[in-house]
């Protein structure tokens, strides 16, 4: 039969209508919005410092830092071709090619540590996936947690400055929860509270913490860097990493900060010195790595003290102390300068109007006057190369015998006596090695923190009954994945 024209033509267009509704619903489905909407094509700026990763077709972003109550500002950009739909809880919003879109995130006043690793904010597309996911920290934070009786530090702030396979942490937690946090790519040290004294106002504030970022590890036995000085909000109002000494410029040292009965910033420097060791029976065939403690205005030694100098003036008293020492010189680098003396802890005690500084090397504490110009007391520590010598009172100084050549570490009690420093030791369960603190809680208690390799990997401190002239653990606070916290400060 042949097929009249007309018919013929109508078959055609129903043919093609056909053909044009299957294109059509193939283009649909080919270019849905979770196919046309690509991660990789967004970037994303904050008023914090981020990092952000792409895993398996999501664009994850982790603040680096965790302030309380602080409002966190974000701006995303899409690089994607065309317009783009993003869906957050109800919020629907149709981006277009290039542009960028701005949200602010506030936090809570503490961080708990069943938050950490969840999502506090996600966007998904049109069919439900998720595309981009903001966390509250990075993926490597330790978390901490606590076995036994740690009813005595559970409310109170511990500052730990936890190193992790690829950086650091300042962490300021209460209990399991974290109260602030930053962390950095590099080694950060010394974080501590400024409360030696009442402290000159910063740039943008009043200073309270600090602590301090290392640049390198040229010497091991310093830890060069930059401190930032954080306000009670921990907002940066100032940041120092020159100092103008009598030995030259010179970045300060992480070991402790202090600050001076007029308010200034304390730091230690560690000049590298040339010097005529002649007159002691042991002479130095290298350059040895002094430690010159220096009160600073505006980046300017106005008062300094060099123990290397004080020895010169003093030989009868040094030169026992000096030679009897071990001598360290950085295993790294056999031609390093000789670490003579080792600053690692340094306090302004407003009671009685002095410094204390703990130093390694010599195995002493000094006690010098409020203008650094004159050595009080010298104090031997039984060769012990402690840390963290502090005041309790006017009449009693706790530190933390290390005895790192021994492989045991001892807590270190000083009390005056008619005019004397004399010295109780009690054993530690555990040897803290080259670094840690220790401080006592109440009367029965003390604190043992940090330490390189003191504890169990998981394990940044434990709290200790005094019973019977030895030390019975009653509780452990636990880090996850971390190396070591060269010391965690049990605050007041």
């Amino acid at each position: 039969m042949i097929e009249k024209p007309h018919l013929r033509l109508a078959k055609r267009k129903i043919e093609l209508l056909v053909l044009i509704n299957i294109l059509l619903v193939y283009f649909l489905a080919s270019a849905t919005p979770s196919q046309a909407l690509d991660p990789t094509k967004f970037s994303v700026s904050s008023s914090e410092t981020i990092s952000t990763v792409n895993s398996n077709g999501i664009l994850k972003i982790y603040l680096s830092t965790f302030k309380p109550n602080e409002t966190v500002n974000f701006r995303i950009h899409s690089d994607n071709t065309d317009t783009v739909t993003l869906v957050s809880g109800s919020d629907k919003l149709a981006l277009p090619a290039a542009q960028s879109f701005h949200f602010s995130i506030v936090s809570g006043s503490l961080l708990a540590a069943s938050a950490l690793f969840k999502p506090i904010k996600e966007f998904k597309n049109q069919s439900g996936a998720v595309v981009i996911q903001i966390f509250p920290a990075p993926s490597d934070i330790p978390v901490i947690s606590t076995s036994g009786d740690t009813s005595l530090i559970n409310k109170r702030e511990i500052l730990s400055t936890p190193v992790v396979a690829d950086g650091s942490y300042v962490i300021d937690s209460i209990g399991t929860s974290i109260k602030f946090f930053a962390r950095s790519d590099k080694n950060l040290i010394g974080f501590r509270k400024l409360s030696d004294s009442p402290i000159t106002d910063g740039l943008g504030g009043v200073p309270v913490y600090g602590f301090l970022e290392q640049k390198d590890f040229d010497v091991t036995a310093t830890s060069l860097g930059t401190w930032t000085i954080l306000d009670s909000h921990f907002q940066t109002v100032e940041q120092i990493n020159q100092i103008q000494t009598k030995f030259g410029t010179m970045m300060p040292e992480g070991h402790d900060i202090a600050v001076a009965p007029s308010g200034n910033v304390v730091v230690i420097t560690t000049p590298t010195r040339s010097v005529d060791s002649s007159w002691l029976k042991r002479g130095y065939k290298l350059p040895i790595l002094d430690c010159n403690i220096a009160e600073i205005v505006n980046g300017k030694a106005i008062n300094q003290f060099s123990f290397w100098d004080w020895a010169v003036a003093n030989k009868a008293v040094s030169e026992p102390l000096i030679d009897a020492m071990p001598l360290f010189n950085d295993p790294q680098n056999p031609n390093s300068p000789i670490d003579i003396c080792h600053a690692n802890s340094l306090q302004y005690f407003k009671a009685t109007n002095q410094y204390l500084i703990s130093l390694r090397s010599p195995s002493i504490l000094m006690i010098l006057s409020p203008n650094l110009k004159t050595v009080k007391s010298i104090i031997p520590t039984d060769g012990s190369l402690q840390h963290f010598a502090k005041f309790v009172s006017a009449k009693e100084i706790t530190a933390l015998g290390n005895f790192s050549l021994d492989k045991f570490s001892k807590f270190m009690d000083f009390k005056l006596v008619n005019g004397a420093w004399t010295l109780k030791e009690t054993p530690l369960p555990v040897h803290v090695q080259y670094c840690g603190n220790t401080q006592f809680i109440d009367a029965t208690h003390i604190w043992l923190g940090g330490g390189c390799g003191a504890f169990s990997p998981a394990t940044l401190g434990a709290v200790y009954k005094i019973s019977g002239g030895a030390f019975l653990q009653s509780g452990v606070l636990k880090m996850t994945v971390f190396n070591y916290s060269y010391r965690a400060d049990l605050l007041p």
